[in-house]
């Protein structure tokens, strides 16, 4: 069963639209909607309504495919938005929290490594490891990724004193990430 998850789980990265890889379940929504207007426009030829000239029919046409386009494009945006709350991690003392990873142990000054490595590790599944409720960790900082490419050769996201949340410094490299981090 690991064997098949890992696979599965391989497919599934290099399958991409726009840069983004979406899960199997977002694949099934997109390859519906492609059936059903295939269906939808069968039925019509079949029922005859391509001999009726009627300005209605491309009104139905485009509201037909304005509706295919926007569930398209909200798909892709709940999965970059998904993406991005997994890559949000939240950094303590000693310890960092991601939600796909849970709770990772860190070596003093090295929070950055190991939060690369936590990132690249990342299969994005719909599994949220929470912390139990008799676990209480005090979070220095949050780290909120938009971008994690390259093995962190890319990187780019914001950093939140948890202490000051007005306070958002934004990052565009490792080498800021860890000024940030370490400037405490």
């Amino acid at each position: 069963m690991k064997t098949y998850q890992y696979r599965s789980c391989r497919i599934l990265k290099k399958m991409s639209w726009g840069g983004v890889s979406m899960k199997k379940s977002n694949w099934i929504i997109v390859a519906i909607l492609v059936v059903a207007s295939i269906v939808f426009l069968a039925m019509w030829y079949a029922l005859g309504f391509n001999l009726v000239d009627d300005p209605l029919d491309l009104v139905v046409t485009i509201v037909w495919w304005v509706v295919i386009i926007a569930v398209c494009v909200l798909i892709k945006w709940s999965e970059n938005k998904r993406r991005r709350f997994i890559r949000t991690s939240f950094l303590g003392s000693g310890v960092i929290y991601n939600p796909e990873a849970g709770i990772v142990r860190v070596e003093s000054e090295a929070y950055v490594p190991a939060l690369q490595r936590v990132l690249r590790n990342l299969e994005y599944s719909f599994d949220e490891k929470n912390v139990s409720n008799d676990q209480r960790i005090r979070f220095t900082y949050i780290v909120r990724t938009d971008k994690f490419a390259d093995n962190g050769n890319t990187w780019v996201g914001e950093v939140v004193k948890v202490s000051n949340p007005d306070d958002v410094r934004r990052f565009n490299s490792k080498v800021e990430l860890e000024h940030l981090v370490n400037a405490a």
